[in-house]
């Protein structure tokens, strides 16, 4: 299998030039941080830097950014000027400038299960067609698992349950027989888990009498 972490995709036109890129060496980890704070963001939280690099690292982060236009080559002067003799110079080549504007995380085993969470594309660069195009690049890491079981993602937004049906193929699992998708939150502390089990067992696992976590 290709590594994941070393796809790139590029693209111009008159509304400017963007690079889809896994490589985690790309990652503005303040940006993403900042992402998580954003109100469209709302499942997200801050994370500690250590956190915050163990939960990139452990993923497949697809990394959406702008590319600015390439730097003059700067000059580098050894010594003054005469009018005789020219100045020495070392210059160095134009470099491309990418500033983070996007992301996607695919959660991953790499082989049989890929999780999508955190899409983000930031507020000023929205309606310049990035976010399918963000997607279809996902699509293509998707493809890149021969062994693939299954792809899930969450959204409560009606309008992008259908976008994602159509760019992933995705489907809502409730339209899926004897399939039950079970998840929480979070763990607050160790002995919440066992509460909650406890609680089940107690309320006959009456959720409208013990309530969801």
């Amino acid at each position: 299998m290709e590594d994941l972490n070393n796809r790139s995709w590029h693209r111009e036109d008159e509304r400017g030039a963007f690079l889809v890129s896994t490589k985690p060496n790309l990652l503005n980890h303040d940006f993403i941080n900042t992402a998580f704070e954003h109100p469209d963001m709302f499942w997200a939280a801050r994370l500690p830097p250590d956190q915050l690099a163990k939960a990139l690292s452990q993923s497949v982060t697809v990394g959406l950014y702008e590319v600015k236009p390439a730097a003059p080559p700067r000059s580098i002067t050894d010594e003054p000027s005469s009018p005789r003799e020219g100045s020495p110079t070392t210059d160095s080549p134009p470099q491309e400038a990418l500033q983070q504007i996007g992301l996607a995380r695919l959660v991953t085993d790499h082989v049989t299960f890929a999780y999508l969470s955190d899409v983000f594309v930031t507020p000023k660069k929205r309606g310049l067609g990035l976010f399918p195009w963000l997607i279809q690049c996902v699509k293509e890491l998707l493809r890149a698992h021969p062994a693939l079981r299954r792809a899930a993602l969450l959204t409560g937004s009606e309008s992008l349950s259908k976008f994602y049906a159509r760019a992933l193929g995705v489907w809502d699992m409730a339209e899926e027989p004897r399939v039950t998708i079970m998840c929480r939150k979070a763990f607050d502390a160790d002995g919440l888990l066992k509460a909650y089990i406890e609680g089940l067992f107690q309320t006959g696992c009456n959720e409208r009498t013990y309530g969801r976590p």
